[in-house]
């Protein structure tokens, strides 16, 4: 008996000797960091989250083969919000109350994003979005945890009117899809007519499912406008392109961001051809020159993910990236909990090189990116090719 006791009493003090040592460290020692992570791995979104999906899992496993973090491993906790707001809640809250992840990743859709926010406001976790509406990080009292590394719809919808200031086209004519991206561009787009000088003559929206848009393009068709901006996600865009195509309408088409991949040309087909965007540089990394300072970090993912999954990674791969190491880069500079993880991404990212752009956050901005970052992809012979 008196040897138990004094055994117990051994353990008792080295459980004391650990517990002060982890106090005086500023946290607890952790086996393992564990990230939760919501995209659209099915559904109509999918098109853009897949590639944010196997960004992430080839990241995943890319840093625990160099080690860890400091020698821990992360723990990715992949989950699909099958592209609907209601899903994406209903996971979030499993991964911050069950499963007690550090971050939330995600998710891939405007409307699933906005969704979270309130959960991770409410919980007080951080959450780095891949979607696009500004809303997501705006206000920004009312954003405290919530970062994206998407260009805003706000730069996007800017870096349009950039170019068709210099194209002189003035008389534009919107399309946009009805959902939270879709509103949300259109609500840019008209904050920035008077500061670029473009007068929206024709303003119509359509349904995301949506088969036919062709009596909203003849009311189109019938105006002054000298370009459409269409502003969705994947198929409606790609419907648009071929209902312009059969109606005869010959004036420009300039889409959004989100249609910033193989999965558009391959729906629209030869009514693809002479598209417009604005986009990030992953779209086409093969002409990227090298002394970019976004090359390397370019070069080095879009080889690495081609060569795992024979696919190209498009932007929102990048998002995908963006999201997962700026947290990695937080949790490298000792910063373990959810609090520290924050403060982290608000105040010390500055002129961080990513795949998307380069970000510098502040309390003012959590999405950290400028509308001159972004840069014009064209669609040539059925490929995007970078305007020059």
């Amino acid at each position: 008996m008196k040897k138990l006791l004094a055994s117990m009493m051994v353990a008792a003090l080295a459980f004391g000797t650990i517990a002060c040592s982890n106090s005086e460290t500023g946290g607890e020692e952790k086996d393992v960091y564990k990230i939760g992570a919501i995209y659209s791995k099915t559904g109509d979104g999918s098109p853009l989250g897949e590639p944010e999906w196997n960004a992430t899992k080839l990241l995943e496993k890319q840093i625990n083969d160099d080690g860890g973090i400091n020698g821990t491993p992360i723990e990715i906790i992949l989950v699909d919000d099958e592209s609907t707001p209601e899903k994406a809640m209903e996971q979030m809250n499993r991964l911050i109350n069950d499963e007690k992840v550090l971050a939330v990743l995600g998710s891939t859709t405007s409307g699933a994003s906005l969704s979270m926010k309130g959960i991770a406001m409410d919980n007080e976790v951080p959450m780095v979005s891949a979607g696009a509406a500004v809303g997501i990080i705006s206000p920004v009292e009312e954003s405290k945890w919530v970062f994206k590394t998407p260009h805003s719809d706000a730069h996007a919808a800017e870096r349009v009117y950039m170019y068709l200031q210099e194209a002189g086209l003035k008389e534009v004519a919107i399309l946009a899809d009805s959902n939270a991206f879709g509103a949300s561009g259109v609500e840019q787009l008209e904050a920035l007519t008077s500061e670029y000088d473009i007068e929206i003559v024709a303003n119509e929206s359509y349904n995301t499912d949506d088969a036919d848009m062709k009596t909203q393009l003849t009311k189109i068709n019938s105006s002054s406008a000298k370009a459409l901006i269409v502003w969705g996600t994947n198929p409606g865009p790609a419907i648009i392109a071929k209902n312009m195509k059969e109606l005869g309408m010959d004036i420009p088409y300039i889409g959004s961001h989100g249609i910033a991949n193989q999965s558009f040309i391959n729906l629209a087909g030869d009514a693809a051809e002479g598209v417009l965007i604005p986009t990030g540089k992953l779209l086409f990394p093969t002409q990227i020159p090298e002394d970019d300072v976004q090359y390397e970090v370019i070069s080095s993912f879009y080889d690495s993910y081609t060569a795992e999954y024979d696919a190209e990674p498009t932007n929102f791969g990048s998002y995908g990236y963006d999201n997962l190491m700026l947290v990695v880069e937080a949790l490298k500079s000792g910063a373990t909990d959810r609090e520290s993880i924050r403060d982290y991404l608000e105040n010390k990212v500055k002129d961080y090189v990513g795949a998307t752009g380069i970000f510098t956050f502040s309390p003012e901005d959590h999405n950290g990116l400028k509308a001159d970052s972004m840069v014009l992809a064209e669609i040539k012979d059925g490929k995007w090719v970078l305007k020059k």
